[in-house]
């Protein structure tokens, strides 16, 4: 497959352990809202500064950075390069395997490398410093789930990521609950879900912020900082199928509105006036509300659910349209056959949840197929909820482990 192939979809862009013996190996547990839940961190590594942890039923990794950018590609690579290593190892020949040799992965990395931000770059240099891995390597990783998604799906824009927000009237105290769904392949993701991580970056400047996703992946597709900013990224290739190739990407982007953002308003507006590379349909909330930005190639909105209270967000711009963006956008596909946006806005208004929405219900939601009336389906491969308000996320890899609890609170600013 060409690279220039690759490159217009780069847009997919994704072994329990006994707790006690974690415990009894590392001696040290960071305890994450564990006077209401039990729940706590298991310290696994340190390396200058640097910690890492894994969730307690050992499903999910944990890393907490600190200091510039390139000392926590250090720390990153330090504390887990024998998982670098290995995971590189698999997704390389898996890769492969699928048709595209070492040779083309190499040439994808370099280019998705060069339209990253100056300190997700620095990032990834401090990882290839302490990690084992060349820069190639590094960069090579960091693009792999990309990659790997592009020709699991043959080059085709996937029913990829959906997502609903519910504050107000639809929960029980007004405080903003989000359930994410990351959708590319669950077959062919799930065997590097092992991986799956919440890194959280303590940086010199800027807003502490977590970033969602399997190790060695720098770019952010959900991810909070530590004013409760919440951001997520579903693909838009459907609505639009353009691509910017001088433009940074918004991944990168991402990263960025949640160092730099205090407010949903900061960042709704920085995403909303910076050019975009692709389509991607933009869900940015805090403790009260959720916006959504529509970010075309050819232009930019923030959009408002119909509802106060609640939105929905799924993989195509939703109607009504700005009226210069006639003729440029491809209307959303039939219900019939992608009923996920009017599924997940149903289920919020029903009887079942409407008013109810707190995390446990949002769980329940989120367990909803969409043959039977929610978002689910064969490509859901990881889920995350959000409470801001908390500092909270909760994680879940579909077919591979269950919900675990990731207070944030404890690990921003944490030195």
């Amino acid at each position: 497959m060409g690279t220039r192939q690759i490159r217009e979809n780069r847009s997919f862009a994704p072994m329990i352990v006994v707790l006690a013996v974690l415990v009894a190996a590392a001696g040290l547990t960071l305890r994450c809202g564990a006077e209401e839940t039990g729940v706590q961190l298991v310290e696994y590594a340190s390396y200058e500064g640097g910690r890492a942890y894994k969730t307690g039923d050992g499903a999910y990794w944990v890393l907490n950075l600190n200091g510039a950018w390139r000392a926590m590609g250090r720390q990153y690579g330090g504390l887990v390069g024998d998982e670098l290593r290995r995971f590189l190892a698999e997704i390389t020949d898996d890769i492969a395997r699928r048709g595209m040799p070492v040779s083309s992965q190499q040439e994808f990395a370099d280019s998705w490398t060069g339209t990253l931000s100056e300190n997700l770059k620095e990032l990834l240099g401090g990882i290839a410093e302490t990690s084992g891995l060349n820069q190639d390597e590094v960069s090579r990783l960091d693009a792999g789930i990309v990659m790997l998604s592009t020709v699991a799906l043959g080059g085709a824009p996937p029913s990829a990521c959906s997502a609903i927000a519910a504050w107000d009237g639809y929960t029980p105290n007004g405080a903003l609950v989000f359930g994410r769904n990351w959708d590319i392949d669950r077959q062919a993701l799930l065997p590097y879900m092992k991986y799956l991580s919440v890194v959280v970056f303590n940086p010199d400047s800027g807003n502490a912020f977590a970033n969602v996703h399997p190790l060695g992946d720098v770019y952010l597709e959900t991810g909070m900082n530590e004013l409760g900013l919440f951001i997520e990224l579903n693909n838009g290739a459907y609505s639009d199928p353009g691509y910017m190739e001088e433009r940074e990407n918004t991944t990168s982007l991402l990263a960025t509105a949640l160092n730099e953002s205090s407010t949903l308003e900061e960042a709704s507006s920085y995403l909303v006036q910076t050019p975009a590379d692709l389509a991607y349909i933009i869900q940015i909330a805090d403790a009260e509300e959720c916006v959504s930005a529509e970010r075309a190639t050819f232009s930019a909105r923030v959009r408002r659910g119909d509802q106060e209270g609640v939105l929905a967000a799924y993989n195509s711009f939703v109607p009504p349209y700005p009226e210069d963006w006639a003729g440029k956008v491809t209307d959303p596909r039939p219900e019939d056959l992608d009923p996920r946006y009017r599924n997940l806005i149903r289920l919020a208004n029903s009887d079942r949840f409407r008013g109810k929405l707190d995390v446990e219900s949002m769980k329940e939601l989120l367990d909803i197929g969409v043959y039977d009336g929610g978002a689910v389906h064969p490509g859901t491969v990881y889920q995350v909820i959000a409470l801001p308000e908390q500092l909270t996320l909760w994680v879940r890899a579909l077919d591979f482990a269950g919900w675990q609890q990731v207070n944030l609170r404890d690990l921003f600013g944490r030195r």
